[in-house]
């Protein structure tokens, strides 16, 4: 929802600056990773496509590559279908190209900016991506281009506007990557943002546990979590479980993930979503699966 309303507040700004081809190029551009919202019910009955779920295979480099000869086809219908003045004698198709590109290139920008990142190089490593300098989505810049857009959308607004807001925007970013540097400058372990900018989440790990504290820059860290990685069982035990998809599928979503053998069954949890500690994102933060024979 926040690449959403970011992608208009750009529609916004350039309207008077790009023809209409290049403008739908920059805006779908810009909005198209999201398409993968209506992918989640197939990767929801079949593991094996967790990938093709909000925050997969779109939002990663190769990715975006590929769908923009999907998206030139379809701004071509467009075009053809009269649904844009008449291009100017200037217009290319490869601009359109280059357009759409640097609007995609833009959302997947604003996605690895926050946690938990996007998978940039997929389909080489489903690994994420993130600076981390926020929580995502972030509600500051969600709130920052929905005013944009109400005020410019009632007439309103003045090119004074469009600077505020790309003004407001970067230094928002930039204050919040220095306070991010800062956290991590007197801290081990991963920094994990919290919706207060002054309030992170610090996340340590050895063999056998994870270590959760809670840092507030004004008045230090407080007491530690501890959440043991496994419980009756240990990595060697769950070797074949942790290939399967279900487990990868829960991985893909999880910060981190802990291991408990009840019998003849195992329950994988990541204990930061499962116990509410951090809701996003708020699939799958449990799974069940058949316990090894060999204990």
């Amino acid at each position: 929802m926040d690449s959403l309303t970011h992608a208009l507040a750009v529609m916004l700004a350039a309207q008077h600056t790009l023809s209409g081809p290049y403008l739908f190029a920059l805006v779908l551009g810009a909005i198209i990773p999201d398409i993968d919202i209506f992918f989640k019910p197939f990767s929801d009955r079949y593991p094996s496509l967790y990938m093709f779920t909000h925050g997969g295979v779109t939002h990663s480099i190769p990715g975006a590559v590929a769908m923009a000869p999907l998206a030139l086809t379809g701004s071509a219908v467009a075009v053809a279908g009269g649904a844009f003045p008449v291009p100017e004698q200037a217009f290319t198709w490869v601009l359109m190209a280059l357009f759409f590109i640097f609007g995609t290139f833009t959302h997947l920008l604003l996605d690895a900016l926050a946690y938990p990142g996007i998978p940039l190089l997929y389909p080489v490593s489903p690994q994420k991506y993130t600076a981390g300098i926020f929580p995502g989505p972030s509600l500051v810049l969600f709130a920052a281009s929905l005013i944009f857009v109400t005020i410019s959308l009632s007439g309103l607004g003045a090119a004074s506007l469009i600077w505020k807001y790309g003004a407001f925007f970067i230094l928002f970013i930039l204050a919040s990557g220095g306070i991010a540097l800062a956290v991590r400058a007197g801290t081990r372990g991963r920094a994990i943002p919290t919706l207060h900018p002054l309030r992170w989440f610090i996340l340590e790990e050895d063999d056998e546990r994870y270590i959760l504290s809670l840092l507030n820059l004004l008045s230090g860290r407080g007491p530690e979590q501890v959440f043991p990685k496994y419980n009756n069982t240990s990595p060697q035990q769950l070797d074949d479980l942790v290939r399967m998809p279900e487990y990868k599928r829960l991985r893909f979503y999880s910060y981190v993930i802990t291991a408990n053998r009840d019998g003849d069954r195992v329950v994988f949890t990541d204990p930061l979503r499962a116990g509410r500690i951090i809701f996003y994102p708020p699939y799958y933060t449990e799974i069940t699966l058949p316990a090894p024979e060999a204990a």
